[in-house]
């Protein structure tokens, strides 16, 4: 039976290690900047330098600081085999980096993409990416699992509706409420709707001005009945299904 290991770097930060031995990173940020090039205080330091991650393929899902973060791929970057992909918005950030245009694989809305034994599909999620709106939820798919990573996201239909009974071995949602993402008891909807096989929460616990409290939603999955594995990580720690 393969194995895959998950790790939590906070926020909306996950490294997935897959039994073939890929490893998938998806939105992380792992520095203390903001969108207008200054710095910001974090409840949460950064549990692993980004020089340090090894990811055979990253994962942006909309181009906000927390997810398409510069200081962060940048360093990244330097491990010539990693791959970048994400929505059209993430890869004109990119080229804005003058980086190099055929490490960013552009992956939209309904798209799928398949590297190394990877399968890689882009849900739809509510959000806003920069200047646009084609923020993205992911499924990763390989040895076996699937994984479906939603993404800052509002809880609404067409959310619903692109991922009801997806039915992966894991899903990562948000609680936070803010900022264009659905709130603790939106989340434990969408879980119910999705049955995942485990689930854990996440965008939260980095920023005092954006946070939530992990236990109200293992709380409003309990009053929903919902029989998922519910995970709540520490950051810099990895937990295996």
């Amino acid at each position: 039976m393969s194995n895959l290991e998950i790790e939590w770097l906070g926020q909306a930060g996950f490294i997935y290690r897959f039994s073939n031995g890929m490893s998938v990173c998806v939105d992380p940020y792992l520095s203390y900047a903001t969108s207008t090039g200054k710095t910001r205080e974090r409840l949460l330091p950064v549990p692993v330098p980004a020089s340090q991650v090894n990811a055979d393929i990253v994962v942006t899902t909309h181009d906000h600081t927390d997810h398409f973060d510069e200081h962060t791929l940048r360093p990244m970057a330097e491990r010539p085999q990693t791959l970048f992909v994400g929505p059209s918005s993430c890869r004109a950030h990119w080229i804005e980096m003058e980086m190099p245009t055929w490490r960013f694989l552009r992956l939209d809305r309904g798209e799928s993409l398949e590297i190394a034994g990877v399968r890689l599909t882009a849900l739809y999620a509510e959000h806003d990416s920069g200047s646009k709106r084609d923020a993205i939820g992911i499924v990763l798919e390989c040895g076996g699992f699937r994984v479906y990573q939603t993404g800052d996201s509002e809880y609404t239909q067409p959310v619903l509706d692109a991922a009801r009974d997806l039915r992966p071995d894991l899903m990562a949602v948000p609680i936070n409420g803010r900022a264009g993402n659905m709130d603790h008891r939106q989340a434990a909807l969408v879980t119910q709707a999705v049955q995942p096989g485990a689930v854990i929460p996440m965008h939260y616990g980095v920023f005092r001005h954006n946070n939530a409290d992990p236990q109200d939603f293992v709380d409003a999955c309990r009053e929903l009945g919902i029989k998922a594995r519910i995970i709540v990580a520490k950051a810099g720690s990895c937990f295996t299904l």
